[in-house]
């Protein structure tokens, strides 16, 4: 998620497991915790486009490396800014572990994926439950940890914390709910859902960008599903399933264009096609302009003639007016088809 999110969680999950005296140190230290891992986006290559995604949410959000980045921020912080002063090294070296922590798990909350078991599992989590930005969960998070700071109060902290968990139990039961209506959609369509992948769209949790998987096609869709009253529907487009083996057949199977394909349907987590509007576009369909639209926001470009030389990466986040009044008339029922 947002590294404010991050850190206000660190700092909240770091205040509830100290005393009323050292609450200031254990927002402090534990909001450090909780951003830190987002370090790795400075793990990058000029020659390799691909190296920034692999590696974004790898080992420094695994659940392995926790004790390892704790111990790191810890020596930081104690050397710049407690060195011979209280409270003491292990002290903060908790409160930084315990920030360090929650990050991993938070992100596995969203969709873009988190290798969270590494080095034991390269499987990227992605529990898809909310969206990487989420005003309702960060404003409660934030507006607790001010009252708790303020009033040196860790039962304000705990309150805090529990309205936060019960808000993302509410968004793992809209999850479920949206999964069943898709399944239903696609029975009344004639059907058979191989996969499923449902994402809440930017900064709520009622308009969701939906994809099955059915007959060799991937079938979009965007699904209105309020707090109260019925769901509804945008029917989208469909797109062919797209082998990460064999598409580009002129390439080599071990030729590194033919190795940045599969690494880039591994991040991709398979959800992969080619783009209708850029030739020799490999695009991620998880992610769109709209949410139900095929214009994906990023994809690879294959070059079948020079199949030694890295992909280039293409970028294709251009929302406009236009867009950004659909999606207020959509996030608000607007729009919407049966």
């Amino acid at each position: 998620m947002d590294p404010i999110s991050q850190g206000v969680l660190g700092a909240a999950v770091a205040e509830v497991a100290t005393k009323r005296q050292h609450i200031k140190t254990a927002a402090f230290c534990g909001a450090l915790g909780g951003i830190a891992p987002d370090l790795d986006i400075f793990i990058r290559s000029s020659t390799d486009p691909l190296l920034r995604i692999e590696y974004h949410r790898h080992f420094t959000h695994s659940l392995a490396f926790v004790p390892i980045g704790g111990l790191i921020i810890a020596f930081f912080i104690w050397l710049v800014f407690y060195r011979n002063k209280e409270p003491s090294f292990k002290l903060i070296y908790a409160f930084t572990t315990l920030g360090f922590a929650t990050h991993g798990l938070l992100d596995a909350c969203t969709s873009y994926g988190t290798r969270l078991y590494w080095p034991f599992s390269d499987f990227r989590v992605s529990w898809n439950i909310i969206s990487i930005i989420d005003p309702v969960y960060t404003l409660t998070l934030l507006v607790f940890c001010g009252l708790s700071l303020w009033r040196k109060s860790v039962r304000l902290m705990q309150v805090g914390l529990v309205l936060s968990l019960c808000y993302m139990g509410f968004c793992y039961l809209k999850h479920e709910k949206v999964e069943d209506f898709v399944r239903q959609l696609a029975q009344q369509r004639g059907h058979a859902v191989e996969r499923v992948l449902l994402n809440p769209t930017i900064g709520n949790n009622i308009l969701w960008r939906t994809i099955y998987q059915s007959g060799g096609k991937y079938y979009v869709d965007a699904v209105y599903y309020p707090i109260f009253g019925e769901p509804l529907v945008q029917k989208g487009d469909s797109v062919p399933v797209v082998d990460k083996h064999t598409v580009f057949p002129e390439l080599p199977p071990e030729s590194q264009q033919r190795k940045d394909i599969e690494r880039f349907a591994y991040f991709s987590q398979d959800f992969i096609y080619l783009h209708p509007e850029h030739e020799n576009v490999i695009a991620d369909l998880r992610y769109g302009t709209l949410p139900y639209d095929i214009k994906s926001m990023w994809g690879v470009i294959v070059n079948p003639e020079q199949p030694e030389a890295h992909v280039q990466w293409a970028n294709f986040r251009k929302v406009n007016s236009r867009n950004l009044d659909e999606f207020w008339l959509m996030l608000n029922g607007n729009l919407i088809k049966k």
